[in-house]
């Protein structure tokens, strides 16, 4: 089948402009020489003069001059308000100048002239597409489905029905999309059956819907078995149905065919971790990272191939190696976005790596790229706090994240802890109580063990030293249900046995002094 996507609305225009061209065969003095100039000696009617304005306008379109062209079919049309064919080659010459707002406007007028013209219709609907306006291009091409058509016109009502389908299942509407497929079978207008159902197949699949995109990938499977893509979109549904036999069984027979696709090694190695097989698992993952690791020493420009191997070494704690990865991609060709998220991963890599300077460097070069990217903004201003360094930029940092999520629980914490650390360094007690404050609203938000820990300090500075216990136990506790906190655990630990000793001695203190007053006032005469 010829794809709908083939068909461009420059040929759409082309085919109208096809249309209606005849008794303007006689413009052919000089192309570029206005008509209207030529005709002297006698006023002329105002048929006459739409005619005139008409041709000259033809004449410069014959030339790609579509400015001087819709001067003159514009002059016509103030003539001759009904003339189909100077409204057409408005419409051709505003779509050529990229205004298709003007176009659309006279395709309109042309579609209440012409009720029941296909290709009014469809050229119509095409442009409300371009525009945007996808309820309006659905109901003209439904009208252009409904019109009278001719064999010629069986190549456009294909690449209508086609369009229609797309346009239903981007709107939601599957069900309409898939009937409008079924039409172009019905109306033998498709040559490749598997192709269409392979996209059917993925609209389903994108919109979550696994059992109809399954039912559809499995025609495609059915109707062309050397579309190898079917065994991989096959795979995904099946995993999605907890259906592991048949998803181990066409994930193999698709790396058959395309035994270096770590996309499917990457699937088949959850597949096994889900079925509990660990040594396969480990060994798809493997096999993944060795695909991706020559890929990119091959100099790659798949910024996802970067991406996934670092998140590999990420999950191996080979930090060392997940940096070298990122650093590399940025030889590579990027977008802005993309660049952005590079120096915001090596940022958050080198916290891992504890290397601060070059955190700090990589979030500067975050924030220059995108100086509204609030996660950069909390995490630099986080990373001054934790340093004792430029608090105030730091407080600036961290509330323009806030601005952008207020309700951001980790972005509070960030804020509380910030006021915290200016109270110790500039001593200053009712700082403490909002960063309190700040604490115990970030914590009903984010429950983690670091805001807990906060709280317990500062608790501890305001002498609430029974309060920090809580706190400090509550996130002690936590942390050890975490992976990989062990100088989180420890840390708190000294804290609690600290506090706890404090307390002790406290108390200790406390009796021996009762102890003493109660001696006194016996032996007092």
């Amino acid at each position: 089948m010829l794809s709908g996507r083939s068909f461009t609305i420059t040929f759409v225009f082309i085919t109208l402009l096809s249309i209606g061209f005849q008794g303007c065969s006689s413009v052919t003095a000089r192309q570029g020489t206005p008509f209207v100039s030529g005709i002297k000696d006698r006023s002329l009617s105002d048929k006459e003069k739409a005619y005139a304005y008409f041709c000259t306008g033809y004449s410069y379109m014959l030339d790609r001059d579509w400015e001087n062209a819709a001067i003159n079919f514009e002059k016509a049309i103030l003539l001759d308000r009904s003339s189909e064919r100077v409204i057409r080659h408005l419409a051709t010459c505003y779509f050529q100048l990229g205004e298709n707002e003007k176009s659309v406007d006279f395709i309109e007028k042309l579609a209440r002239l012409k009720p029941h013209d296909f290709s009014v219709h469809y050229t119509l609907a095409t442009l409300y597409e371009t525009v945007g306006k996808h309820q309006d291009a659905i109901a003209e091409y439904e009208r252009a489905r409904r019109c009278k058509t001719t064999k010629l016109d069986n190549v456009f009502l294909a690449d209508i029905l086609y369009r229609l389908a797309n346009l239903y299942m981007q709107e939601g509407m599957m069900e309409k999309g898939a009937e409008c497929y079924q039409n172009m079978f019905d109306l033998k207008l498709v040559n490749e059956p598997a192709k269409i159902y392979y996209e059917i197949g993925q609209r389903y699949f994108e919109k979550n819907d696994i059992k109809k995109a399954l039912e559809y990938f499995l025609k495609v499977k059915e109707t062309d078995p050397k579309l190898s893509f079917a065994s991989f979109y096959l795979t995904l549904c099946y995993d999605a149905l907890n259906d592991y036999k048949n998803a181990l069984k066409e994930s193999n027979a698709f790396l058959e065919k395309d035994p270096d696709n770590w996309v499917m090694h990457l699937a088949l190695s959850e597949i096994y971790g889900k079925i509990k097989n660990e040594s396969k698992k480990s060994e798809e993952i493997e096999k993944t990272r060795k695909i991706l690791r020559k890929n990119v020493d091959a100099g790659s420009k798949n910024t996802k191939e970067y991406f996934m191997l670092c998140q590999i070494y990420r999950n191996q704690h080979k930090i060392s190696e997940a940096i070298d990865v990122i650093e590399s991609m940025k030889l590579i060709p990027m977008d802005k976005e993309t660049k952005r998220d590079t120096h915001f991963l090596l940022a958050n890599l080198y916290y891992e790596d504890q290397k601060m300077n070059k955190v700090e460097e990589e979030l500067q070069m975050t924030l220059k790229l995108d100086p509204d990217f609030h996660e950069a903004s909390n995490f630099l201003g986080y990373l001054f706090v934790e340093n004792n360094k430029n608090l105030d930029e730091a407080m600036q940092l961290i509330n323009r994240a806030l601005k952008a999520q207020p309700r951001n629980g980790a972005y509070i914490d960030s804020l509380g802890w910030a006021y915290y650390k200016k109270a110790q360094a500039e001593g200053r007690n009712d700082y403490l109580i909002i960063a309190l404050q700040k604490l115990l609203e970030a914590v009903q938000l984010l429950e983690e063990p670091d805001i807990y820990e906060h709280i317990g300090d500062v608790h501890y500075s305001l002498g609430n030293w029974d309060e920090a216990v809580k706190v400090w136990e509550k996130a002690q506790t936590l942390y050890k249900t975490m992976r990989s906190n062990e100088v989180q655990v420890e840390n708190i630990t000294t804290k609690l046995e600290k506090v706890k000793s404090l307390i002790s001695l406290e108390e200790t203190s406390s009796k021996v002094i009762a102890n003493h007053l109660g001696v006194e006032t016996i032996t007092r005469p």
